[in-house]
């Protein structure tokens, strides 16, 4: 449905009491009262270019912004983990505003034909190519309705997408003026394919000529010591309030909403039927799909309830003074929740009992003991505070004995590899020079021959290679070589290889005619992306923006991100 859209390219927490609804949680409804968040009944929030930007322009480029990602990811910025923890919103909204404001600035004006063709395009049968007419009304009625977002303002977002994808196509014209002549050129070079042969020397085959010497092992732990530092570790208090806790609640409340299947049957119809899928990648039938939309009304409606109850907790915290790592303990103790403690984590892991991004918790001292935002997991939702930070330590050969004997095993076992393949790389070489044949000068070493099938540089794996081993590098030397040449020993993390190119096939008249107008079609759009990337890296340098205020988390001034 939404192919066309895909080819372009401090905290406030609200306690709700609300039944269980279809809409989840509403995100950006336009009826909001934005002014406590970031904007501070402010008329403006900053400038670009020396223009001051509305209040009103920036919430609808935020507005435009989740429709933009919900067009493109087929969910909502709001449920969907990865966006909600790259801040994908906050971070696109400023370049909208900075796209569109070139657009306006280039005088991009948008017909209505213009516009009524992209949501032709964008709401089109795959198979018919022809616009689905019922499937863009359920789109309005009912997932932009869920959202609280009226048809004009969907008609403003699609405006707007019409004038910048126009603006890339203007600013990238460049990319797209590359020549048949040098597509072809490019083509034949990505698709032409080599035959080679190849001698693996892995570390693993080596294992068993490693001498365990303990006054060996000793030195590398001393000339290794900072890998084996322990880093900075914290530990934290924490309250868990699992979504199970509301279950019970939820489903009562779900037992009393009587137009509920209804909802679902509506949800299903809009997102259409492969929308779901089995573990086997198989579209799920429409019994078992709607199953799954009830069962995330569910488990949004627990979310919430969870995230209440913890921001509940949370507020009570932050009300205490002084604050230190016991009012958490105190606290808690009085509204009879219990307290975890995590195992001490770095910032590069996180404790297997807290199901939580803890990056931010490394921020937390005695003297600002908890983090200030409940952190959501799968199943559920977390109250942390400080309770201790170990320093960095580097522990004792004895306790990390095994891992140093391991380490040193495959340090020597990779050498060991290297050595012998050198030592064959020269051999291959003469013996080849002597007319003796590669096949011929392995087996003679005792190694073996890995014969592989024709591939291009485009070609992603072959099945005659282990999966340990490095293709792009197979490849890289084998496009390097001529037929019958031998390469140079080449290094990989464990040993290496060297290889020989038997033959070189080029591409096919046939297999030209068939693939080069696609193929420069899609040529000409990546290098139109291309220019228009740096394009807008250059004016994003000359034009000033600022956005005071609008960050997420405090006043610190917000910048446009590509």
């Amino acid at each position: 449905m939404f192919n066309h859209i895909r080819r372009h390219q401090k905290w406030l927490w609200i306690l709700i009491s609300a039944a269980v609804i279809i809409s989840f949680v509403v995100y950006f409804n336009p009826a909001t009262d934005f002014s406590s968040m970031g904007g501070g009944g402010r008329a403006h929030v900053g400038t670009i270019d020396g223009k001051e930007i509305p209040l009103s322009a920036y919430r609808e480029a935020e507005l435009e912004t989740v429709l933009s990602l919900y067009m493109q990811y087929g969910q909502w910025p709001d449920r969907d983990d990865m966006m909600r923890q790259m801040r994908m919103v906050e971070r696109q909204t400023p370049n909208r505003l900075f796209l569109l404001h070139k657009a306006d600035e280039l005088g991009i004006e948008v017909t209505d034909a213009a516009a009524a063709n992209w949501i032709s395009q964008t709401f089109r049968d795959p198979q018919t190519k022809t616009f689905r007419k019922e499937a863009f009304d359920q789109f309005v009625t009912q997932r932009l309705g869920e959202r609280g977002i009226s048809r004009s303002q969907f008609n403003r977002f699609v405006r707007h997408q019409v004038a910048i994808e126009h603006l890339v196509s203007v600013a990238g014209a460049s990319g797209r003026l590359i020549p048949p002549q040098e597509a072809e050129a490019i083509y034949r070079q990505q698709n032409e394919e080599v035959e080679a042969q190849v001698v693996l020397f892995q570390g693993t085959n080596y294992l068993a000529q490693v001498q365990l010497d303990p006054a060996a092992v000793t030195q590398y732990y001393s000339n290794n010591a900072a890998t084996y530092r322990k880093p900075e570790r914290l530990v934290v208090n924490f309250v868990e309030f699992p979504l199970s806790n509301h279950f019970a609640k939820v489903d009562a409340l779900i037992a009393q909403q009587t137009n509920l299947q209804q909802q679902i049957d509506a949800v299903y119809a809009t997102r259409g039927t492969n929308y779901y899928t089995d573990t086997n990648g198989a579209p799920m039938t429409a019994e078992a799909a709607k199953a799954q939309i009830r069962s995330e009304v569910r488990e949004e409606q627990a979310r919430r309830e969870a995230r209440n109850a913890a921001a509940a907790f949370l507020s009570k915290l932050l009300d205490v003074e002084p604050r230190n790592p016991q009012t958490f303990l105190t606290l808690a103790a009085s509204e009879k929740l219990q307290v975890q403690v995590s195992a001490p984590f770095s910032q590069f892991d996180r404790p297997t009992n807290i199901q939580a991004d803890l990056r931010n918790a490394f921020m937390l001292t005695a003297e600002e003991p908890f983090l200030e935002e409940p952190l959501l997991g799968p199943d559920s939702v977390y109250v942390v505070g400080f309770k201790q930070k170990i320093p960095s330590e580097l522990p004792p050969l004895d306790a990390v004995r095994q891992q140093v004997v391991e380490d040193y095993q495959e340090t020597q076992s990779a050498t060991l590899a290297r050595n012998a393949g050198q030592a064959f790389q020269r051999a291959v070489t003469n013996s080849v020079a002597q007319g003796q044949s590669f096949e011929q000068a392995a087996q003679g070493a005792g190694l073996r021959v890995i014969k592989l099938a024709p591939f291009a540089q485009a070609t992603p794996t072959t099945p005659e290679l282990p999966e340990n081993v490095d293709f792009s590098s197979i490849k890289n030397v084998a496009f390097a070589l001529q037929p019958g040449e031998v390469s140079s020993f080449s290094f990989t993390r464990d040993g290496g290889f060297v290889l020989q190119v038997t033959r070189r096939l080029p591409v096919s008249d046939n297999k030209m005619k068939m693939e080069f107008p696609n193929f420069l079609t899609q040529l000409r759009r990546t290098k139109q992306n291309e220019a228009f990337g740096d394009w807008f890296q250059k004016q994003m340098e000359i034009t000033p923006m600022n956005l005071a205020g609008m960050r997420e988390g405090g006043d610190e001034p917000a910048t446009a991100t590509q």
